[in-house]
């Protein structure tokens, strides 16, 4: 469980609906909130804070040397600190399984600087703004984005609901907010995930919300559930009955709405065995497909991948990454697995898919 630091890739348990895209062309950057002559940290460099519920925030700061980068007077440099309370390092700590928050700082694999860079944004942002704005994510210090989501007059940071604006201080050179949770940098998005259950019951219900399309099955089986996913179930598809027989199999994704989020790349987890053709992934717009007409491929995309060679052993599992193409970023659409076999029959399996951001 530690050493999920090392890497700062989170997906917070039961969040899968995650948006991000930078601050962008709809920031207005024009407030002169929080413009002063004063250092940007003067509101929460004193005595009481030091000893009180940011000490931790502020010793760390000072230890890994970003001090500096919070206590500039040019107005030019207007940030946004969001300074989580000792009680928030303490929950963390916790939930990581770690004995002590000390065991946690202690631990080298932890991207502390990482994480606290992560708090710092190169905005200087009011409550208001983050609330009402029409960004999706805000640029920080670690390069790494604070995915912002909006409904009904609320907004959720980093994909934590349990991450709350405390209070805020504009009296420096910019905007503290401070914050009842540690922000842990997330570098996928998650929007769609399917794991398939570890069950068979579990697979079959959620092969419900995909459509199979045996469009050739001469023999073999096209893509079905199976109890060799990578942990627990997941789909495969094998040609090979007596012989390679011709299968041409596609399984189809529900619809998946981008609107303003940019599902730009597709993930899952693959293993192959045997020789044979490469699978293909596809891609269409929603308005281009039809669940009731007879299947038909013309106005599909296909991406051009290039899976791994077939594995010498059963089960070895690749995780592999596809771009989706820019002009389905904005709009419903729907993705294919399509397994092919004659010329050989590869027997493929494919477990953990997810559609996000990156």
């Amino acid at each position: 469980m530690k050493n999920i630091l090392k890497y700062t890739s989170f997906v917070l348990a039961g969040l899968l609906i995650l948006t991000t895209s930078c601050i962008d062309e709809n920031f207005d950057d024009s407030s002169t909130v929080g413009i002063t002559d004063k250092a940007l940290l003067t509101n929460v460099l004193n005595t009481e804070n030091e000893s009180g519920e940011l000490s931790i925030f502020l010793e760390l700061v000072e230890a890994n040397g970003l001090t500096g980068a919070l206590t500039s007077r040019r107005t030019q440099d207007q940030l946004t600190v969001f300074a989580p309370t000792n009680t928030a390092f303490e929950i963390l700590a916790a939930e990581l399984g770690y004995n002590s928050l000390q065991d946690l700082l202690d631990d080298e694999d932890v991207a502390l600087v990482e994480i606290l860079e992560t708090h710092i944004a190169l905005a200087n942002l009011t409550v208001d703004q983050i609330e009402t704005g029409s960004f999706r994510s805000i640029e920080t210090l670690s390069g790494i984005n604070i995915p912002v989501t909006r409904e009904a007059g609320t907004f959720v940071l980093n994909a934590n609901e349990d991450l709350d604006i405390i209070r805020t201080n504009t009296e420096g050179n910019g905007t503290i907010h401070i914050v009842s949770r540690v922000i842990l940098p997330i570098r996928f998005n998650v929007y769609f995930s399917e794991d398939f259950g570890s069950e068979f019951g579990e697979c079959s219900v959620a092969l419900e919300d995909w459509t199979i399309e045996n469009v050739v099955l001469a023999g073999g089986s096209g893509w079905e559930c199976t109890s060799f996913g990578f942990e627990g179930q997941g789909i495969q598809a094998n040609g090979f009955s007596g012989g390679a027989q011709e299968v041409d199999s596609w399984i189809i994704s529900e619809t998946l709405e981008s609107n303003d989020i940019l599902l730009s790349t597709l993930k899952f987890k693959y293993a192959s065995r045997f020789d044979g053709p490469n699978p293909e992934i596809w891609i269409i717009s929603e308005e281009d497909y039809s669940a009731t007409a007879e299947f038909n491929m013309e106005n599909w995309t296909n991406l051009e991948f290039n899976f791994p060679a077939p594995a010498s052993a059963n089960n070895v599992f690749a995780d592999l990454s596809v771009a989706i193409p820019s002009e389905f970023n904005s709009g419903a659409f729907r993705f294919a697995f399509r397994y092919l076999s004659g010329a050989g029959a590869t027997r493929v399996t494919i477990d953990n898919i997810q559609v996000g951001e990156e």
